[in-house]
């Protein structure tokens, strides 16, 4: 075989490489919400880019080549950025049907055709504003009657939410505090910040970028660092809106300092039970907490039902949800 073919099948090999690889680093920035995926996929576009020109490179002035490598890392990166905005704002859930659920124990047959109609609502509502997911509780004639958890406490490890789910309930801890230390609950408390943001998010303790995607690319998946999620606990990861205050247009890491906004810096978390427990013992009948200039949760009590209803991100409809619950639970 003569040079001049060994050349031109070297190229021809380099070229498809170099496609392939670049193929590859938009599937994994479009397909992977994880921390870190868009970094992978912009490595993956910049390799594909290099192979590339290394085919052209003795038919191209130097000047061209490295023209060249520029042009096409800038457009690596416009890629891995655009491919991860669009992963991250994508439908969590293609449909109500295929939103997941964990409920402690099936509900009474008094109860089953409105927890029927709860259920529904649940859903819809993750469906409509793209929500990780939602944990709801329902408390009626004096104690809880149904709570069920909804989606993901994390997204990036599809962690069940469950009922015993841990929420940052925000504003709404200076309300519960006290009667939930009367009752006892276990489950409601006041944890240190650093518990909830393992990775220190938007404080001084945050990795450096670079050493977070070795952290998140190398050292947890060879087993050499613990993984930070999904939390500790049963703590469910919280989530801001990327961009604005609609979580329709996808999700990022909430940060630690909007999380700690109780009395000594401690972030106050309950369950949607504990939540109702204290409405049935002590009040409020309504009550909405803030985190993060959002609402997480909402407490409602309607002609005797008491709902609780959380989310693991901001600015989520928990107060319409709950009010609707009730009403399916009065029978409206």
């Amino acid at each position: 075989m003569n040079t001049t073919v060994l050349t031109a099948v070297r190229a021809f090999t380099l070229v498809a490489l170099g496609l392939a690889i670049a193929a590859m680093g938009i599937y994994v920035a479009d397909a992977d919400d994880a921390p870190g995926a868009a970094a992978m996929g912009l490595v993956l576009l910049i390799a594909g880019v290099v192979l590339g020109v290394q085919a052209l490179r003795n038919r191209l002035p130097t000047w061209a080549a490295r023209t060249a490598v520029a042009i096409g890392a800038v457009a690596a990166l416009f890629a891995a950025t655009l491919t991860h905005a669009v992963g991250v704002a994508a439908p969590l859930f293609p449909g109500a049907s295929d939103v997941p659920s964990v409920v402690n124990a099936a509900p009474s047959p008094e109860h089953a055709a409105a927890v029927a109609r709860a259920r529904a609502l649940a859903r819809a509502a993750i469906v409509e504003q793209n929500l990780p997911g939602v944990s709801v509780a329902v408390g009626v004639g004096g104690a809880v009657a149904w709570a069920e958890g909804f989606g993901w406490r994390d997204v990036s490890t599809g962690a069940p939410m469950t009922p015993a789910t841990r929420f940052n309930i925000g504003t709404a801890a200076s309300a519960v505090a006290a009667p939930a230390a009367t009752l006892g609950l276990t489950d409601t408390g006041a944890d240190a910040p650093a518990a909830w943001s393992p990775e220190a998010i938007g404080e001084e303790g945050e990795d450096f970028p670079p050493l977070a995607m070795l952290r998140h690319l190398v050292w947890q998946p060879l087993g050499l660092m613990p993984s930070d999620y999904p939390l500790a606990g049963d703590r469910a990861t919280f989530y801001v809106p990327r961009t604005g205050t609609g979580p329709r247009q996808g999700r990022r890491l909430m940060a630690m300092r909007d999380l700690a906004c109780c009395a000594g810096g401690q972030a106050f978390a309950s369950t949607p039970s504990d939540l109702v427990r204290i409405a049935l013992a002590a009040g409020p009948d309504t009550l909405d907490g803030q985190l993060a200039g959002g609402t997480v949760m909402s407490l409602v009590t309607d002609r005797g039902i008491v709902v609780a209803v959380a989310s693991n991100i901001a600015h989520a409809g928990t107060s319409t949800l709950a009010r609707g619950i009730a009403e399916a639970f009065a029978g409206l």
